[in-house]
């Protein structure tokens, strides 16, 4: 039994610095999505995000701007992360499960 505890922990332990660097990644890349606008001149994108309970709209530029392309970019790749991290921290549960370990309860 402890073979397969050995190789749970090394598991663990591989998916702690996982997640640790998908964090980090996540939080190099813009929050909020894209918003297009018709306006008369044709479309412009807006980066929308949440600033509190606040919505913040920030203008990014116009329809196939390599700016507006970029950030398309990027927040395809955030978005992709995040469902990886998902996948990860399910994962950390169901070892830590496995291991026996449990939520330490605070202390009232």
């Amino acid at each position: 039994m402890s073979i397969v505890k050995d190789i749970l922990r090394e598991e663990k332990n591989r998916l702690v610095i996982l997640k640790d660097q998908i964090e980090k990644q996540i939080s190099s890349l813009p929050k909020g999505s894209l918003s297009r606008k018709k306006r008369s001149s044709g479309w412009f994108y807006y980066l929308a995000y949440r600033d509190s309970e606040k919505i913040i709209f920030k203008y990014i530029g116009k329809e196939n701007s390599p700016k507006v392309i970029a950030l398309v970019d990027a927040i395809k790749k955030r978005r992709k992360l995040e469902k990886r991290l998902i996948e990860i921290k399910s994962n950390l549960r169901d070892i830590k499960r496995g291991l026996g370990e449990r939520k330490q309860r605070p202390v009232l």
